[in-house]
Formats: structure tokens, C-alpha cells, sequence
């Protein structure tokens, strides 16, 4: 039998938030004996394709999940989020671990809605308004067992009067009862306080470290937990990220662009008509759409257009990608024709009825300081930090693909991803580990 995993994803911490996590009691007792490696994610280093890719060593190409967002033009904030487990076109290592006979367990962890392959399921809903309050968006997602068992009597805990942080109490409190209870052979949490924090402060600062503190609180309830159990000297616990984060300086409205150049037509009171070009967001790079029958003269418009932006200063447009491009060097690819690469800071935004340009320090500039999405190149880069019995102590893998990840959990494990694009990390695994034979996926 294996050793008992459990992953913690600290959503938008950075390598360089270790040297501070170093001074907290639950990181540094995990750090202490870690095997590490700086992890470049996924492009658009956004939440769900970069979750994805952990769970499957699958890039967007072939998972499906190309962003944050599905494509519904016209709903703009309320567009739904890729939450549903059956939208991932690859075998994930929930369904690989219960294939091999392990208890599974996941926490708020994304695009895990209706997941069949895990035995308690608490998952990410980011788009509460497809359903009808609290208790219809779980019963509609997860099984009745960790509903009533987990769910139902703690929803209490979710916060109904703010939008950023209503889930952090209960995510907490629930997957600790989780780990302690049914103390599962594979289990995934998904915590956000950092991300959060760097929305709303900036990429550095006090906000982040008090969010860091925040965190541990929460890593010192499960290290208790697990040795309460007489679990923690056989459980690997792994610390992952999925994204850096860049302090924003402009918002590139496109869609702005596209209406005032008869792309996009509205309605006398501002709502969406028809479009031939739409921009979806993902943060710090964009999506581009084209309508379906298209005529071959209006695409060369839009192209030339395409150009124009590009090469107007006031953008800051590094680079208009075709899909075709980016699917070879970063394994994007989707029901788009463009991918719009910004330079470092400026959101691409995907509503129309702000102005075309908007600058840090303008009357109109939205709150939220911090962002991401952007290419994995810049910025501050995503953890790996890996403790246990599977684990070589202060091993250092250096820089390492995001798609080596769940290989690496697997093997592990002693379960096969024979779909995943990535590779075992062998550098952070001690011998034993390296050697353990591997239970053949699911087909």
C-alpha cells in the first residue's frame, strides 16, 4: 500500500514568498526537510487550466480547460466558470487513485463539480449565480454522503455578504474534519487567501504575509490532524501554486476597440447584438473569437485591425498570437483564432463600456491592484514543496514544468498517467520512490 498524499494548493504563492514562510510554525516544520523545485505553469496562468494540468500533466490543448471562463459572449462577470469535473477530455489522478483501490478527497479544488472519482467532494463553485443559493450548488455537484455529512452542516461558515473570501472559513474548517475523519489515502485542497490578498493589495507587501499567516493557521490543523491520527509520518504532503501574480498598470479594453470599429454591434441600451470578433479575458492575456461564417474579407479586416492594435503603443499589446502558434510553444489551443499576449501589467479586458484604455492613477481604474495570466515567463514563479517518506530531504529539482507534477504524485502513488504530457520529477524522490511499480491507468 502506499503512503498517504495529501496536496495543498496555495493558490498565487510565489517562490519568493518561502523565505517569509520559512518564519511560520506549520510551512517551516514542512519546509524543514522539503524537496523543492521553481514550477513554470500554463499559459494563461489562470486558475483552472493550471489546476487542471496538476491533476492531469495535461496542457490546455488536451484538457479542454483553456480558461478561467467558458466562452459566453454577452455575459460578461456572470460568464460560467469551467466547474464541471466532465469538461476535462483526459483521465485525472482522482479517477487513476480510486482505479487502484484509494480513498480520494478533494476541497475546493477547480473544475471538480460532479467529480465521480472522489470519495468526499467539497468543490470550487466560482459561478454561484448558475444556481439557485448555497444548498442547490452543492447538491448539484457533489454526492449526498459528503453533502450531508459535510457540506450541509457547515454552511454556515460561507459568507454570504462579501464576494472575495465568503469560502475561506468553511474550505478550512471542512477539509480539517475531512483528513481527520475519513483520513483518505489521496487528498487535494485548494486555498485562496493568497490569490486574494495580491488582487487586492498588489503582488507584495504586508497584505501578502498576513494572508501567508492566514494559510499556516490553516497547514497547522491538518500537520495536527494527520498526527493526532498516526498519520503524519506516513503521509507525503506536497505544497503546490499555480501562478505568479504582476502588480496592474493598465486595463486593455478590446472589446471597447471592436465596437467602436462596427466589430461588435449593441443594442440601444448597451447590450450585445451580434459580433464577428470577441475578446475573452483571462487577466493579463486575452482570447480571441470569431463569429462562424465570417466572410474571408471581414477576417482580413479584423486582421488588419489586429495588426494596428498591436502595433499601437497605447495597447501595449506585445504579441497577437495565432492558436496555432501558441498550441506549439505552450500547448493552448481552443475554439479561438488569437491569443492576446500583453505586456507585463496590462489586464485584457473583455467588457465594452469602459474606455478603450484605462491607466493605475485614472478616475475609472478598477480596484484590484494584482493580477495574472500572463505568459509563465514573468514573475514571481509557483511552488513545489515536498515533504514525506517519498520525498529526498532538501532535494532541489531546479526549474521544472507544471505538467511534471501530477506524474510525479502519481508515481508516488505507484499509479500510472500514461496520457500525461510530463514527466516524474526523480530528482525530489528518494530511491524507494523512484522504484515504486505502477498500477495501470484507466483506459
Amino acid at each position: 500500500m502506499p503512503h498517504k498524499l495529501l496536496v495543498i494548493s496555495v493558490d498565487a504563492m510565489h517562490t519568493d514568498d518561502i523565505p517569509f514562510a520559512r518564519t511560520l510554525p506549520a510551512f517551516s516544520r514542512i519546509l524543514e526537510r522539503a524537496a523543492v523545485a521553481e514550477i513554470e505553469g500554463i499559459y494563461p496562468s489562470v486558475t483552472y487550466p493550471n489546476h487542471t494540468a496538476q491533476t492531469t500533466g495535461c496542457p490546455p490543448a488536451r484538457t479542454g480547460i483553456f480558461n478561467n471562463l467558458q466562452f459566453q459572449p454577452g455575459s460578461g462577470d456572470q460568464s460560467e466558470w469551467f466547474w464541471d469535473a466532465g469538461m476535462i477530455q483526459v483521465p485525472t489522478i482522482f479517477e487513476a487513485a480510486q482505479q487502484a483501490g484509494l480513498t480520494t478527497a478533494a476541497v475546493q479544488w477547480p473544475v471538480t463539480g460532479g467529480e465521480k472519482h472522489v470519495d468526499w467532494l467539497v468543490p470550487e463553485i466560482a459561478c454561484p449565480q448558475v444556481f439557485d443559493g448555497l444548498e442547490d450548488q452543492y447538491l448539484r455537484t457533489t454526492d449526498s454522503r459528503s453533502y450531508e455529512t459535510y457540506i450541509y452542516p457547515h454552511l454556515d461558515l460561507v459568507r454570504t455578504d462579501v464576494r472575495k473570501g465568503k469560502y475561506f472559513a468553511f474550505v478550512n474548517h471542512v477539509s480539517e474534519l475531512i483528513l481527520r475523519h475519513e483520513r483518505p489515502d489521496v487528498m487535494f485542497v485548494h486555498l485562496v487567501e493568497v490569490d486574494t490578498a495580491r488582487h487586492a493589495g498588489g503582488s507584495y507587501g504586508p497584505h501578502v504575509e498576513e494572508a501567508l499567516r492566514e494559510v499556516d493557521a490553516t497547514l497547522g490543523t491538518y500537520l495536527s490532524a494527520l498526527e493526532e491520527n498516526g498519520d503524519l509520518e506516513e503521509t507525503n504532503i506536497v505544497l503546490v501554486s499555480d501562478h505568479g501574480h504582476l502588480d496592474v498598470e493598465q486595463h486593455t479594453n478590446l472589446n471597447t476597440v471592436f465596437v467602436e470599429r462596427g466589430f461588435i454591434r449593441l443594442d440601444g441600451s448597451g447590450a450585445l447584438l451580434d459580433w464577428d470578433v470577441f475578446c475573452l479575458g483571462a487577466g493579463l492575456s486575452g482570447q480571441l473569437f470569431l463569429a462562424e461564417g465570417i466572410t474571408v474579407d471581414r477576417r482580413r479586416e479584423i486582421e488588419a485591425l489586429l495588426v494596428e492594435i498591436e502595433s499601437d503603443p497605447q495597447f501595449r499589446i506585445e504579441k497577437m498570437w495565432t492558436v496555432e502558434e501558441t498550441r506549439r510553444d505552450y500547448g493552448l489551443d481552443g475554439p479561438f483564432t488569437w491569443v492576446v499576449e500583453s505586456e507585463p501589467g496590462v489586464i485584457v479586458g473583455m467588457l465594452w463600456d469602459r474606455r478603450a484604455v484605462v491607466r493605475s492613477g485614472d478616475e475609472d481604474f478598477p480596484a484590484l491592484k494584482g493580477s495574472h495570466g500572463h505568459a509563465p515567463r514573468h514573475g514571481g514563479q509557483p511552488v513545489f514543496i515536498a515533504t514525506g517518506p517519498d520525498f529526498a530531504p532538501g532535494a532541489d529539482a531546479g526549474r521544472r514544468s507544471m505538467l511534471d507534477e501530477a506524474p510525479t504524485l502519481a508515481a508516488v502513488l505507484g499509479i500510472d498517467l500514461p496520457q500525461a504530457e510530463g514527466t516524474v520529477i526523480r530528482e525530489v524522490l528518494t530511491a524507494v520512490a523512484t522504484s515504486i511499480p505502477a498500477v495501470p491507468a484507466p483506459a
